[in-house]
């Protein structure tokens, strides 16, 4: 009876949310819109609402939790506000795969708090071939994670065949093609807190994670 009973607490409480255990990621998109931040790293992605934090294995919802921040903000007036005042610095995993952001605006947000630049990525993950050959010899590699934890944020912008998008998404990634005159996969752009282009690398680029760590090591 008891696990019967927490079962249904737990189903109720992820409903409040609008998203539950074992959902679809287009539903919960379909339901509760544009995320305010979204983090991938391998299969699990980790959509931030200013309700719930909602993660997701592959396609599937695994877990739905309150967005503690919501109930922590506090609005001060501008002219009394703490001159000094800042966003809590970001605290990335010591290990594990490289953490790719796909929101520009979180991206930016993420630079500027960590006092870094952001290494963009154009790819057409699904289906393009040096695309795919670049993942699995630099970005997938751990000598890559490390780096690029201490280093920059990682932001993918992808432009995939064959895995679902939310329109926001698309829209996003086709406005910022065509802000970067971007004509090819795979191609790494570093920009600035403000999006100013420092670097970019244009196809695929061979030596593995320590070359490619190599040139990126002046745009740091």
């Amino acid at each position: 009876m008891k696990i019967i009973i927490s079962a249904l607490l737990g189903l109720s409480a992820a409903g409040a949310f609008g998203a539950a255990v074992g959902e679809s990621y287009a539903n919960v998109i379909a339901e509760k819109g544009k995320p305010v931040g979204v983090s991938e790293a391998g299969p699990t992605r980790i959509l931030t609402y200013p309700d719930a934090i909602i993660r997701f294995d592959g396609d599937t919802v695994v877990s739905v939790r309150p967005n503690d921040k919501a109930h922590t903000i506090m609005v001060t007036p501008a002219a009394t506000a703490p001159a000094a005042a800042k966003r809590a610095p970001v605290q990335l995993p010591l290990d594990g795969p490289a953490i790719w952001e796909t929101d520009f605006g979180a991206a930016m947000d993420q630079a500027r708090d960590r006092q870094c630049h952001v290494l963009m990525l154009f790819a057409g993950s699904d289906w393009e071939p040096w695309s795919k050959k670049m993942d699995a010899e630099v970005y997938s590699q751990p000598e890559f994670a490390r780096y690029s934890r201490q280093k920059f944020v990682l932001l993918k912008i992808d432009y995939p065949q064959h895995t679902f998008q939310p329109d926001a998404l698309k829209t996003q990634n086709a406005e910022l093609l065509d802000r970067y005159k971007v004509d090819g996969y795979p191609y790494m752009i570093v920009v600035d807190a403000k999006g100013k282009i420092l670097t970019k690398l244009v196809g695929y680029q061979e030596g593995g994670p320590a070359h490619f760590i190599t040139l990126m090591q002046p745009y740091e």
